[in-house]
């Protein structure tokens, strides 16, 4: 049984290791932080129970530990040693490590085949040791479903309910968006993307490009870079987009990725136009945007430019689906995940 079971009124003890990055935020500080919301207690990196972990030792009060990403050896360790000791444990992945391919940036920062395939074999064991692994998408559960991890729950990124009803950015013309990490300008170059936005400018006058993240490499003057933004202040500084854009190349990788994107844009009151694969295979109109084949960007763009009221209506179908789109529509699944891994390590 986990140690002293419970606390009272069936509220979870949670303990929280996780990374401060994007992935971090969707999968585990924002479920966590409604969790608490909720009555469950959180135990967060600097909590003192931390430092009984750090020094060797199994700390007294946690019902689960959720660890988000994390499967280096140090990782490894600990999560064999709090299962040992009656502790459940949640491992979330959200990436396909095993998809990586020669030429992505992913594949060069992760250290080459060799390196790669490493990495893949310890967050297989990490998923293998936990009580349940939680992922974003039925495709990435697959994946570890065939790699003999016995219990895979699926619950989608959600934003924070602080992420939606902020003010729209007012400026003139019509603003293109686009936001995507470093390791989409690959994929980007693959799809001549850049090609097309430099034909959309020369072909059409008050109509702006930003990027943020991804360099798409415009010449205009007419184009801006935003090299970075903080996660917090993502969805405001896209505000600003009218049209905002989510190109994905057709790859294994691609497919395991999430529909969180989407999400941001709509929240950010911009309709959007995404590549139909993957987690953005079956989405549409009923979430404020279009589905767009790799050879019709240009001409999708150009017809939301002549008519006004077919983009305000996509915004306004946007912004009502990122409503219900936060993570108090998908906390009791986190919910589920966390008190089956905790009723699985007590049998």
């Amino acid at each position: 049984m986990a140690r002293g079971g419970t606390s009272t009124g069936g509220k979870l003890r949670l303990a929280a290791a996780v990374q401060d990055t994007a992935n971090g935020r969707y999968r585990a500080l924002v479920p966590l932080r409604e969790l608490e919301r909720r009555g469950h207690r959180v135990h967060w990196p600097g909590d003192p129970t931390f430092h009984t972990l750090g020094r060797g030792g199994v700390p007294h009060g946690w019902d689960v530990m959720h660890v988000q990403q994390m499967a280096d050896e140090t990782a490894l360790e600990v999560i064999e040693r709090v299962r040992r000791a009656g502790i459940a444990v949640v491992f979330d992945s959200d990436d396909n490590l095993s998809a990586v391919r020669r030429g992505s940036q992913a594949y060069h920062r992760l250290g080459g085949r060799r390196m790669i395939r490493r990495r893949f074999k310890a967050v297989v064991a990490a998923a293998r040791m936990a009580n349940v692994v939680t992922t974003t998408n039925e495709h990435l559960a697959q994946v570890y479903r065939d790699e003999g991890v016995e219990r895979v729950v699926v619950i989608e990124n959600y934003l924070a309910p602080t992420d939606v009803g902020h003010p729209r950015r007012r400026h003139q013309g019509i603003l293109i968006g686009i936001t995507g990490a470093g390791e989409h300008e690959p994929d980007l170059r693959k799809m001549r993307f850049g090609q097309t936005l430099e034909r959309l400018l020369e072909r059409r006058d008050g109509v702006r490009v930003v990027a943020i993240g991804a360099d798409v490499g415009l010449r205009s003057h007419r184009y801006t870079h935003i090299s970075s933004v903080d996660i917090e202040q993502l969805i405001p500084t896209e505000s600003q987009f009218d049209i905002a854009l989510a190109p994905l190349l057709d790859t294994a990788f691609n497919r395991a990725r999430s529909n969180i994107k989407l999400k941001e844009y709509a929240a950010a009151g911009a309709m959007w136009l995404a590549s139909p694969v993957g987690p953005y295979a079956g989405m549409g109109e009923e979430q404020g945007g279009l589905l767009v084949e790799d050879d019709a960007w240009l001409g999708a763009i150009e017809a939301l430019l002549d008519d006004d009221d077919r983009r305000r209506a996509l915004a306004d179908r946007a912004r009502a689906w990122a409503a219900g789109q936060t993570i108090r529509a998908g906390a009791a699944r986190w919910q589920g995940a966390f008190r089956e891994a905790f009723e699985r390590a007590r049998g």
